[in-house]
C-alpha cells in the first residue's frame, strides 16, 4: 500500500506537522499559554513551550517536504518553502531576529523554491491563486462537497445596492484609506498608494475590474481581497485564502535586519523594504535611523498586508495596540486585552 512507502508516509506526516504548526501559531498569538494536546490537555503550557513546539514541527516539516510541487493535483499542499517561511514569521514574533532574518533570506534566495513577487493587483484574483508569490493558501473550490472555505467572501461581501452580494462585515476604515492616500507615488500625476489601495478596497459608486457596478451599498468601503468574481454571494466560495506570501517574507527580513543593525547594503533592511515599495511604485524609504526605520516597516506591513488577518497580532506584538485602539475610540486595558477570552464552549468541553 501507499503507506508502505516511507517517503510518502513521511511527507504526509510533514504536511500534518505544518498544519499543526499553523494551528498552534493561531492559538499562541490569540491566547498565549495554551495546552499542547498530545502532552497535557488540561494544563496551559507556557507560551515559550508552545513556540518551541511550533518551531520543532516546522523544522520536521522542512525535512520531510519537497521544495515545491509541479503537479496540479498537489496544488495547495504544504512545501518546504511554506514551512521555512512560516518558521521565519514564528521567529519574528519571538524577536529571535537572527533566526527570522536567516530563514526569510533563504526563502527569498532559494531558487529551488521558485518564489517571486507578482503584480499586486492580481494576487487576490483567480489568476493569482497559487502564484509564484504564494507560499501557502487555503484552497477553496466553490463547489460542494470539498468546498474549502465557507462564507469567507459572503460575510465580507458588498451589502445592499446594485451588487448586494454579502453581509458587509470587516470593512476598511477611513484611517486605512487615509494611510494609503498619504503615501508618495513615484508615478507622475498620481497621489497616494493607489496600486495597493485599489487592490484592497472596494469603493461604493465604482465599477470593479470584472465590470460589476457597485452603487447604493450600505457602507462606503468593502474588502476587495475577499471578493470573488465567480462565486458572488454564494456561501461556498471559490476564494483561496492567501495565508503566507513572499511580500510578507521581504518585510520579515526587513524588520529582522533592522533590529540586527543591518540597515544598508543589498541584504539590509532598506533593500528588502524598498523591494516592496518599488512594486507599489512608491518613493523609497531612505532613513538609516533604526527607530524611524522600525516604524516605517511596521507601517509598510499595515499597507502591504491589510485584510490578510495579521493587523491585530502585529499591533499586539509591536506594542502599538493601546495607542491605536484608543485613537479609534476603542477601549484597551493593558494586561487584559492582548489576549482573547477562552470560549465557554471550550471550557465546558474540557474534562476536569
Amino acid at each position: 500500500t501507499a503507506m508502505d512507502d516511507a517517503k510518502y508516509k513521511n511527507r504526509l506526516i510533514g504536511e500534518a506537522k505544518f498544519l499543526r504548526a499553523v494551528s498552534y501559531f493561531y492559538l499562541v498569538r490569540g491566547w498565549g499559554d495554551v495546552s499542547i494536546q498530545d502532552k497535557d490537555v488540561l494544563t496551559r503550557a507556557p507560551k515559550a513551550e508552545v513556540y518551541a513546539y511550533i518551531e520543532q514541527d516546522l523544522k520536521d516539516a522542512m525535512a520531510a517536504l519537497p521544495d515545491k510541487y509541479t503537479d496540479d493535483k498537489d496544488l495547495g499542499r504544504a512545501t518546504k518553502g511554506a514551512a521555512q517561511g512560516l518558521l521565519s514569521k514564528v521567529y519574528l514574533y519571538q524577536e529571535k531576529w537572527q533566526e527570522a532574518y536567516d530563514n526569510a533570506s533563504q526563502v527569498i534566495s532559494n531558487a529551488a523554491y521558485g518564489y517571486d513577487l507578482i503584480d499586486y493587483s492580481l494576487i487576490w484574483r483567480v489568476e493569482g491563486e497559487n502564484s509564484a508569490e504564494s507560499l501557502f493558501e487555503i484552497q477553496a473550490s466553490g463547489g460542494s462537497p470539498a468546498h474549502g472555505v465557507q462564507q469567507y467572501s459572503q460575510t465580507q461581501g458588498i451589502r445592499g445596492g446594485t451588487a448586494n452580494i454579502g453581509w458587509g462585515f470587516n470593512t476598511p476604515t477611513q484611517d486605512l484609506l487615509n494611510a494609503f492616500n498619504a503615501e508618495e507615488s513615484v508615478t507622475p500625476g498620481v497621489t497616494g498608494d493607489v496600486i495597493r489601495r485599489d487592490a484592497t478596497i472596494i469603493f461604493n459608486n465604482s465599477t470593479l475590474y470584472d465590470g460589476t457596478v457597485v452603487s447604493g451599498a450600505e457602507n462606503p468601503m468593502y474588502n476587495m481581497k475577499a471578493y470573488s468574481s465567480a462565486s458572488r454571494g454564494a456561501a461556498d466560495g471559490d476564494k483561496n485564502i492567501r495565508y503566507l506570501r513572499l511580500g510578507e517574507i521581504y518585510l520579515i527580513k526587513a524588520e529582522a535586519a533592522n533590529e540586527l543593525g543591518k540597515i544598508t547594503g543589498e541584504d539590509g533592511a532598506l533593500a528588502a523594504l524598498n523591494k516592496i515599495r518599488d512594486r507599489a511604485k512608491l518613493k523609497r524609504v531612505t532613513t538609516e535611523n533604526q527607530d524611524e526605520l522600525r516604524k516605517a516597516i511596521w507601517h509598510e506591513r499595515r499597507l502591504e498586508l491589510a485584510f490578510e488577518h495579521d493587523r491585530w497580532f502585529d499591533l499586539i506584538r509591536t506594542g502599538q495596540a493601546e495607542s491605536v485602539m484608543k485613537a479609534h475610540g476603542k477601549p484597551f486595558v493593558k494586561g487584559k486585552h492582548e489576549l482573547f477570552p477562552i470560549s465557554n464552549t471550550q471550557i465546558l468541553n474540557t474534562p476536569t
